[in-house]
């Protein structure tokens, strides 16, 4: 059920302009799921129907599938970048930084790469001033929005681990720990951040948390999140350990709690920017844009499952709840 909503130039001269004899070229999309993924499908499919909404009805598009495989990422980005597509769209950190190394020219829209600014690849929101631009989807200061969500939902946790991964650094520190530690030591929780790598490293963080009692999770956005959500929806589940996710569907699959934005929009918006590049505008004009709101959803089912009670202030501030 549908609650409250939380709110959260033209062409340079010489820029190339790739209506007219490039129109029919296909326009590239790398994405950190698997083909058959059916949240990979939905995402692609959602920005072919923007694509056409934005004047582009015969535009095709050549998307690729990395999954969380940084290699095959790597080789994809590589063989899209030569095949010299009038632009490249790129979904999370791990994508744009494939085809970014691989090309400076080639315009790319990304979405979900955070602290665009940080990693270095634009200069600035406002002006970025290169060949990349697009839309993020988290910032810095929800990881103290995720622990003060945590808190809320079960008063009695004691300690909380933010599971992180290298999608979600820069210069080897995650975008999300001084929020994330500062917020849970004013709500008197413990604090620790934990990196995973691989798929295995998942298992003895979520055993750690049971077997000391009173813990909960914070499962940071990126690849290797989207690629092992529903694995941590089945441990934190089978261990009751009440877990908040970044990314929203993990919620709808099992997870206690998410909040973020809806990425669907996000990549709609983008579609719209290669739309306007298209048609000759200038990735270096066009500003990064941040998300438009973030929806708080609660599984009430998942906590009754868990034997959280979540009280009914709580229940009154989510977007939806999951009977």
């Amino acid at each position: 059920m549908r609650r409250r909503t939380v709110i959260a130039g033209l062409a340079l001269a010489g820029w190339p302009c790739i209506a007219g004899a490039q129109t029919q070229a296909h326009v590239a999309a790398l994405w950190p799921f698997t083909e058959s993924d059916d949240e990979g499908r939905a995402l692609a499919e959602a920005f072919d129907a923007a694509l056409r909404d934005q004047g582009h009805p015969d535009q095709p598009v050549d998307h690729r599938w990395g999954g969380a495989d940084p290699e095959r990422t790597r080789i994809l980005a590589t063989e899209l970048v030569a095949a010299r597509p009038p632009v490249i769209f790129a979904y999370l950190n791990a994508q744009l930084s494939a085809v970014a190394t691989a090309t400076r020219t080639i315009p790319i829209v990304f979405v979900g790469a955070s602290d665009p600014v940080g990693f270095g690849y634009v200069e600035s929101l406002q002006r970025p001033g290169g060949n990349i631009t697009g839309f993020t989807l988290y910032e810095a200061p929800l990881g103290g929005k995720w622990v003060a969500a945590l808190k809320e939902a079960v008063p009695s946790i004691r300690r909380v681990t933010l599971l992180s991964n290298p999608s979600t650094e820069i210069r080897g520190k995650n975008l999300y720990a001084e929020p994330f530690r500062s917020t849970a030591a004013a709500l008197g929780i413990e604090p620790t951040v934990v990196k995973v790598e691989k798929t295995a490293d998942i298992d003895p963080v979520i055993a750690d948390l049971a077997r000391q009692g009173h813990g909960g999770l914070i499962v940071a956005p990126g690849t290797f999140s989207e690629a092992n959500g529903d694995r941590i929806v089945a441990l934190t589940t089978r261990n009751a350990i009440p877990t908040v996710f970044a990314i929203r569907r993990f919620a709808y699959r099992g997870g206690l709690m998410s909040y973020g934005p809806d990425p669907t929009e996000a990549v709609r918006r983008a579609a719209a920017y290669v739309g306007r590049i298209l048609r000759g505008e200038n990735p270096a004009t066009l500003p990064v844009q941040a998300p438009t709101k973030f929806d708080f959803i609660v599984n009430l089912k998942s906590a009754r499952g868990m034997g959280v009670d979540i009280s009914s202030a709580l229940l009154a501030q989510a977007d939806e709840i999951v009977e």
